[in-house]
């Protein structure tokens, strides 16, 4: 200690003969370091990366690069409409949007285009499948032949009038001219859900929609081949339609695609405006992790100025002035531009962990000068003294212990650089090294600060009004045993309440709730058949590919493994003689088979008239409708009456008319094709398959795997069980689910590691200032029983650890240990008795508890729940500290004898 107070004079000796000097080269280099973080900090996000830039898994996941359904850096957008038509009208047209924006976007990926499967699509349904959709064609007969000997739209509503018709005939005559019939005799009621259809787009065309509805798909609602709706990436049963969007980086900001997510989402306002029934946001990886950095990096620079402004109210409160708190924000200020400086330089980068920093030094970082100060409001009252004798004294009698304070409360961050984990050994450089420099501050710029414009020292005061003989705590032996009785239950209490708080791995209920991201993310994982996480294994041959199929798919975690070959119709022996029998029933179109002549609105009118006439009220009993059928009569009637009255009403409408009809037309023609192939279909292989689709799972000979969870992997216990079984099987598995289960659970043990070091590391430096076993456990207690109270409130309030706040830890380590040096070190001067805490030194204990307070409290302010977690934690942990330290430490107090003071070799009681 002596050394110590020796170095500091040397010290405070320059600082006091040069203060203008030392102001100047401080303030200088604050400028320089704020003109140097503006230019050149960077953000780091990648998971991996805030493991260890070498970390293993970094190169096994750059091989994902190379197959194009991984690109790490994209942005999944999800559209939820009234029907997956509307979807899919509401993708085409974002697509077509973001092409004409090479700015921010590369490209937009929605769907693999069915004419490269033409010959093999209706391979993909599965057996029964295609046995409905055979019964279809065989039902509608009379329709299909009959649209390939005339095709089009004024046909086809020919057809339907004939059809039905033949049924109201045939009805009449089996039920009521044949005495013999039976209910089996009697046709089917006809269903008009086809013809309600194709009305509703005539109608919605007529009336000036921009979007042709394609009918085909009702045609054959028993089954499940709509062409329309083939080749797009469907979750939960066609209630999403997923769209991956490919944004271009760029140079400026710390979110290099921030820019691209901000024009999606203004193109997605743009395009709901025309689809008012469809909802549509984005997510996935990308999306999520800019949320989550913009949302932390405004909620910091909130939380910043929050502390700064509550740190100096505290201590205007407390000192009763304005001058020199502003003298101590003064000081800080220099520091924090001092540590941004200093990160910069060598760091090069923040990242999710360490972007905390600023408010938690808003909270640490001014308790040394708030010592500092409350020391010299004790000892300015020396009568002549001027300020330059005041501060040297401040500096001799209490400097050593604020500089030991301020060094423990540092060596609860440097450990985390002996982790191994690059995000917490970044978050320990620049917070501990912050602690550093706002430390060297206050012993620089504080006290040049303090000569230049800390006023004058107070007058001498008598004896009777010294204020060293003011206590803030005195507790008699009695009163000693009663608080540490209290305490004791106190412990117990929180000890059974701690049992209940656990590691929460899951990131998702750290983000914002309310995060567009998190939103959907969520609403996929609820209505997904499969998770939208999957990890990825490589194989070098097709032999491979299987065995490893085959043993991932035998584990209980696994839901479904793909591959190339999964890309491949099964069973396609069974299916293609099924598929050939369709194709005598689906006859072909002549060219010469098209209609001469366009028809008038006339024929649209007359043919109309007949089917509305057909399905009045009084023709229910006839059909033998039952209810729904009475339904759709009903909407066939409003909608022919609306359909006529259009084309007869508006001179808009006939044209209108023709280009639907055209557009019916060759909507027909492709749909005829489709089905035609797809009844005469090979046997697909692997090299059947577009280039495209191939890239997804084979490049340069390498094949990939992609293995689904049956589980969400955003809870714990089901990512550990599945990471674990697939590593069993493949030990250099990667993917998103590998990725956040290692960082996960390297950040949960780097934080119990750091905590240990800090713990280790304080010790020893307390056993080497102490140079004494008695004093050094005592530094402890007030750390050992916060922390224990803390976990209790977290109990209580149904708080867990998560990836966000494990690092309480190290934070209230330094905390407890620092208020506990300050108190010891008093004592050790000789100037407190047993069971008494001066009031100087118990009022800069309880202002630098609170200004840490409102420092870790302000982090509370965060839409980030994992932030706000941290912030919740760490302020309980400060105040629990500081109850322990300021009632516990004197009650042990009471039971030890006084210390003699250092400097006169006497017991000296203030």
């Amino acid at each position: 200690m002596d050394l110590l107070r020796r170095y500091l004079r040397i010290w405070m000796n320059f600082v006091l003969n040069w203060p203008r000097l030392v102001l100047a080269i401080a303030f200088a280099s604050a400028i320089a370091s704020v003109g140097l973080t503006v230019t050149k900090l960077g953000m780091l996000t990648d998971q991996l990366e805030l493991i260890s830039p070498d970390h293993p898994l970094i190169a096994l996941s750059d091989r994902l690069d190379a197959f194009t359904s991984d690109s790490k850096r994209r942005f999944t957008v999800a559209v939820k409409a009234s029907n997956p038509h509307r979807a899919v009208a509401f993708a085409n047209e974002l697509s077509s949007k973001i092409a004409q924006d090479p700015v921010h976007f590369q490209n937009m990926f929605y769907r693999v285009d069915p004419e490269m499967f033409k010959t093999w699509q209706l391979l993909y349904l599965d057996r029964q499948e295609l046995v409905d959709l055979r019964d279809k064609i065989v039902e509608q007969e009379k329709l299909v032949r009959g649209l390939a000997q005339e095709p089009g739209l004024l046909s086809l509503l020919r057809l339907i009038n004939q059809e039905m018709a033949s049924r109201m005939v045939g009805e009449l005559f089996t039920g009521f001219l044949d005495e013999k019939a039976t209910e089996d005799s009697r046709q089917e009621p006809f269903d008009l859900n086809f013809l309600i259809t194709v009305l509703e787009g005539m109608s919605s065309y007529l009336n000036d929609s921009p979007s042709y509805q394609s009918p085909w798909s009702s045609l054959f609602k028993d089954s499940s081949w709509d062409p329309d709706l083939e080749g797009f990436f469907w979750e939960g049963r066609k209630q999403y339609l997923l769209a991956f969007v490919i944004p271009h980086k760029s140079d400026e900001g710390f979110l290099r695609t921030q820019g691209a997510l901000d024009k999606l989402r203004a193109l997605l306002l743009e395009v709901r405006a025309s689809y008012p029934d469809v909802q549509a946001g984005v997510t996935g990886q990308e999306a999520l992790i800019n949320d989550e950095m913009t949302t932390v990096l405004s909620d910091m620079e909130v939380a910043t100025w929050l502390s700064i402004a509550g740190v100096f109210v505290l201590l205007v409160a407390f000192r009763r002035s304005v001058r020199r708190p502003l003298l101590q924000i003064i000081s800080l200020t220099v520091g924090l531009c001092w540590t941004l400086g200093w990160t910069t330089l060598f760091v090069g980068h923040l990242n999710i962990i360490s972007i905390v920093f600023a408010p938690l030094l808003c909270g640490l970082g001014v308790d040394s000068g708030i010592h500092w100060f409350s020391r010299l409001e004790e000892e300015e009252h020396c009568g002549d003294c001027d300020m330059k004798s005041v501060v040297r004294i401040v500096n001799d009698r209490s400097g050593p212990g604020i500089l030991l304070a301020g060094l423990s409360t540092t060596l609860a961050f440097l450990p985390f650089v002996l982790t191994g984990f690059r995000g917490l050994i970044e978050l320990g450089l620049v917070t501990g090294m912050g602690i550093l420099l706002n430390l060297f501050a206050d012993f620089s710029v504080l006290p040049a600060l303090a000569v230049l414009a800390g006023g004058k020292p107070k007058q001498k005061l008598s004896p009777e009004a010294i204020p060293g003989e003011k206590d803030l705590i005195r507790l008699r032996p009695g009163h000693s045993r009663l608080v540490l009785a209290g305490a004791g239950v106190l412990a117990l209490l929180c000890t059974l309440s701690g049992s209940h708080v656990y590691f929460d791995l899951n990131p998702l209920r750290l983000q914002p709730a309310e995060a567009e991201s998190v939103v959907w993310e969520k609403a996929l994982i609820e209505n997904s058949e499969r998770s939208a996480l999957s990890a990825s294994s490589f194989a070098a041959s097709p032999e491979e590919v299987r065995t490893k199929s085959a043993a991932l798919k035998a584990l209980p975690s696994v839901s479904e493994v793909e591959s190339i070959f999964s890309l491949l119709p099964e069973d396609q022996e069974e299916k293609i003689p099924l598929l050939r029998s369709l194709g005598p029933r689906i006859p072909e179109i002549r060219a010469d088979a098209m209609e001469s002549r366009p028809p008038s609105p006339a024929e649209f009118v007359e043919v109309l008239e007949r089917i509305r006439f057909k399905l009045q009220d009084d023709q229910a009993e006839r059909w033998g409708a039952d209810k729904p059928l009475v339904e759709q009569m009903t909407r066939v009637r409003a909608l022919t009456q609306e359909i006529v009255g259009l084309l007869r009403g508006s001179s808009h409408a006939p044209e209108r008319l023709m280009e639907y009809r055209k557009r019916f037309l060759e909507d027909m023609m492709n749909k005829w094709d489709s089905l035609r192939k797809g009844t005469d279909p090979s046997p697909m292989d692997v090299e059947n398959l577009p280039a495209l689709l191939r890239g997804w799972f084979v490049q340069d000979g390498i094949y990939l795997l992609r293995i689904y969870p049956k589980e969400s992997v955003w809870e714990a216990h089901a990512l550990t069980k599945f990471v674990r079984e697939i590593q069993s099987v493949d030990p250099e598995v990667v993917g998103e689910p590998v990725s956040l289960f290692v960082f996960a659970s390297a950040y949960r043990n780097a934080c119990i590691k750091a905590s240990m070091f800090a713990l280790v590391g304080i010790s020893i430096l307390l056993a080497l200032t102490f140079r004494n076993l008695r004093l050094t456990l005592l530094a402890l207690v007030p750390l050992g029983l916060g922390t224990l109270l803390t976990v209790g409130i977290m109990g209580v309030a149904d708080v867990q650890f998560n990836l966000a706040n494990s690092v309480f830890m190290p934070l209230v380590v330094g905390a407890g240990v620092e208020y506990a040096v300050v108190i010891l070190s008093r004592w050790k001067e000789g100037r407190m008795l047993p069971g008494h805490l001066p009031f100087s030194t118990g009022k800069g204990v309880i202002l630098a508890a609170l200004t840490t307070t409102v420092g870790f409290g302000a982090l509370m302010i965060s839409h980030h729940r994992g932030i706000f977690s941290l912030g919740f934690v760490a302020w309980a942990g400060s105040l629990c500290v500081l109850a322990s330290a300021i009632l516990v430490l004197p009650a042990i107090l009471t039971s030890l004898q006084p210390q003699k003071v250092e400097e006169e070799g006497q017991a000296v009681a203030r």
